[in-house]
């Protein structure tokens, strides 16, 4: 018994995850139920994969069923005793007693919820915010917990938040995207603190899942595709693009003219470059798009002496990118994406499709594309495996079939492909 004592208490990722059981087992007087761990710290996450022998690295919750603890313990120690035992003696103190005490706890937590309902919600009715208020509400247990036990110290400090949170959805415009920075500074008065690190963060972004129909974000990666639903574009990824072949113009104090023309060369621009640039112009109004980096250098070299618009989306869905392509397409242009064939790839592409909608083209993504692709292919990681709603048919219908092969890809082996393509559409030499 000793040694599991010890291996559960000199461990610190385990300490939220036995407080849970020991209330869990105390309320249900038994091995029943289940603990729910939302936002696990990285301790939290190492503990609980190492003693289950399974990944729960990068997830938003981690729900431990305490049957399935006990079977675990008795793998693992296979003279451990019941649960309920163990608890006891870790804790030291009976089970039973401690009843009383755990259904305080609860009924402490849950009074956030009466606060939310009876203080927060009746300035909020008839607004964005009433609909995530009475999600809260609903399910405070499940959803908020850390907020609800955070309300018990520090009432003031959540409640403010929950305000902030507020006042945030009813500033949302899904007319007009925005810096999220900007954004986060006229409502909050920092512009990080609605960053999916930011002081407000994580409950922002559980209401824009709510709002959105769309899960948690467990990583930064994934925070970035909520965001832009909101018409928030993230700035805490590297915000430059690089580009081949486009000419943009800005307007001086005499008349427009040309800021970068060289057809020649790839450019790298940054937010505050495309910030002043009024119109882009993409060869024969087509511009293509590619996210693997080294798939651009190569098209660079493949195409040489061709006439074409290439843009590079290494650098992520970021704000310049967004403005860059939004340009094109406001000038008539045509977005022709092709990613690799991956979750992450096809969430980009995706996102485009949302910004670009009628000026957006899918390029590369047939089953057929897809089997020439798999000679680089590599296994799907347990993080790929996670539900991904996508909005465009053909990423969704791609998306199925990585999903039942198993198997993810890179563009690399399309490459001369894409180059074809390009000729094929643009033709012309540089000059004609």
């Amino acid at each position: 018994m000793d040694e599991i004592l010890q291996y559960f208490s000199q461990e610190a990722g385990f300490a939220r995850l036995m407080d849970g059981m020991w209330e869990t087992y105390a309320r249900h007087g038994r091995c029943f139920g289940a603990v729910r761990i939302e936002a696990p710290t990285g301790e939290e996450e190492r503990a609980i994969s190492d003693f289950f022998q399974r990944d729960y690295f990068d997830q938003a919750l981690i729900r431990v069923s305490l049957a399935e603890f006990e079977r675990q313990l008795h793998k693992t120690f296979p003279n451990a005793p019941k649960l309920g035992v163990l608890l006891e003696a870790h804790f030291a103190r009976p089970l039973t007693a401690s009843s009383a005490t755990a259904k305080e706890r609860i009924r402490i937590r849950d009074s956030f919820a009466v606060h939310v309902k009876n203080e927060i919600l009746p300035a909020y009715e008839r607004t964005p915010a009433a609909e995530w208020l009475n999600e809260m509400i609903a399910h405070m247990r499940r959803n908020y917990k850390p907020w609800a036990e955070r309300f018990i110290t520090e009432k003031d400090a959540v409640v403010a938040q929950t305000k902030v949170v507020c006042d945030a959805l009813n500033a949302l415009n899904d007319d007009a995207y925005v810096l999220l920075s900007e954004f986060s500074q006229e409502v909050c008065g920092d512009p990080h603190a609605l960053d999916f690190y930011g002081t407000h963060g994580p409950l922002f972004l559980r209401a824009l899942a709510k709002r959105y129909k769309m899960n948690v974000p467990a990583q930064l990666e994934e925070s970035i595709h909520l965001y832009w639903q909101a018409c928030l574009l993230s700035n805490g990824v590297l915000n430059q693009v690089t580009v081949l072949g486009l000419q943009a113009f800005v307007e001086d104090e005499d008349e427009a003219c040309a800021y970068y023309n060289n057809l020649n060369e790839a450019h790298i621009l940054t937010l505050e470059n495309i910030s002043r640039f009024t119109r882009v112009e993409a060869v024969k109004k087509k511009v293509f798009v590619v996210e693997n980096a080294s798939v651009f250098a190569l098209l660079c070299e493949r195409l040489r002496g061709i006439n074409c618009s290439v843009v590079c989306a290494a650098a992520g869905m970021n704000a310049a990118l967004d403005r860059l392509l939004f340009l094109c397409g406001d000038n008539g242009a045509k977005i022709y994406y092709s990613g690799n064939m991956d979750v992450r790839g096809l969430t980009w592409g995706d996102m485009l499709y949302l910004r670009l909608y009628k000026n957006f083209i899918p390029w590369r993504y047939s089953k057929e594309d897809y089997e020439r692709a798999l000679v680089t292919s590599e296994a799907m990681l347990p993080d790929e495996k996670k539900e991904v709603s996508l909005h465009n048919e053909e990423f969704a219908a791609l998306l199925s079939l990585i999903r039942k092969k198993g198997k993810i890809a890179t563009q690399m082996p399309l490459v001369d492909l894409l180059a074809a393509d390009i000729k094929k559409l643009v033709g012309g030499k540089h000059g004609k």
